[in-house]
């Protein structure tokens, strides 16, 4: 079995024969590296002409607000940046808002989470998870996670009680969860599934893109996240009535002419929504960056591969 310690003793000997040391360097032996490693931001690292020119675009229509603005044509980023993004996930609607967080809480609005309702979700996740729940009216119930760090399936089902409502599937750090259990045990009982896709966009179940196999997922378009505007986020599903609930959330409860024509005709009426529409500054330079996210797969896969390269000839790789 592979140890920490057994792994440091391995560290240290491999540096300790390079360098002529077999200590450690607390120990007065010589260090592995003279300088610390430092991770960069993903989709920062890919800015240039592209991202530069959508932002142009913006500034010389001098419409930035995603709806209307001056002239006669109405404002493309953001909606262009939602048709592909649907595309991309391959789902049927997509929505873009303000940040991850926005994107549970209106995902909570479509689901129609409410006082009494309960959500099961994983023990280790991010803060957004349980707070959109109470936002919301509702209760969070913590759920065991498994070795992947993501929910563990097999402690799903003991948590199911009447109120329950829908089980939150969060894909943390890019490691998918195990959704064929997942789905398994929630169709079992007729619940939802909100898949939180917000550390993992881009990612992939058995070749099925993240987000496209619940009932209705998020993302998160922060700086640390896959692609960024420096704060984002969306919703994406293949149900009609959910986009329209979402939709009609993050613009005030109302339904806007241009998402009216995305589902084909309006079912619902106006309720109580927040104001989580992004604008097309944001939604310029998430196109530009959505348009490069393979390629920055590609790139943060390859570095893994080369991090699992290096320590394959360590005992239990």
């Amino acid at each position: 079995m592979l140890s920490r310690r057994n792994f440091l003793a391995a560290a240290t000997t491999a540096a300790g024969s390079a360098k002529g040391s077999p200590k450690l360097a607390v120990d007065g032996g010589s260090p592995v590296r003279d300088k610390p490693l430092r991770a960069d931001y993903f989709g920062t690292q890919y800015y240039d002409e592209k991202e530069r020119q959508q932002l142009l675009e913006v500034l010389e229509t001098r419409r930035p607000f995603r709806w209307y603005g001056p002239g006669n044509e109405p404002p493309k980023k953001v909606l262009t940046f939602e048709k592909e993004f649907a595309e991309r996930m391959q789902t049927r609607y997509a929505l873009a808002v303000t940040s991850g967080t926005a994107a549970l809480q209106c995902a909570m609005a479509a689901l129609e989470i409410g006082p009494g309702d309960e959500v099961i979700l994983p023990a280790w996740t991010w803060h957004s998870c349980f707070n959109s729940v109470v936002l919301a009216g509702g209760l969070p119930v913590i759920a065991e996670i498994d070795e992947s760090f993501n929910i563990d399936p097999s402690d799903i089902e003991r948590h199911i009680t009447p109120q329950t409502k829908a089980v939150m599937a969060v894909h943390l750090q890019g490691n998918p969860a195990d959704m064929d259990r997942i789905l398994e045990v929630a169709r079992k009982h007729k619940l939802r599934v909100l898949e939180d896709c917000a550390q993992s966009v881009g990612g992939s179940y058995k070749g099925r893109p993240l987000g496209s196999m619940g009932d209705i997922a998020i993302y998160s378009l922060q700086i640390n996240k896959t692609i960024t505007a420096g704060e984002g986020g969306a919703v994406a599903t293949n149900d009609t009535a959910l986009f329209e609930r979402a939709a009609r959330f993050h613009d005030l409860g109302g339904l806007r002419p241009q998402h009216e024509q995305v589902v084909g005709k309006a079912s619902l009426g106006w309720f109580i929504g927040s104001g989580y529409r992004l604008n097309e500054f944001s939604g310029g330079v998430l196109l530009a960056q959505l348009r490069k996210l393979d390629t920055i797969v590609g790139a943060v896969r390859g570095n893994a591969r080369r991090v699992y390269d290096g320590i394959r000839d360590l005992p239990g790789i």
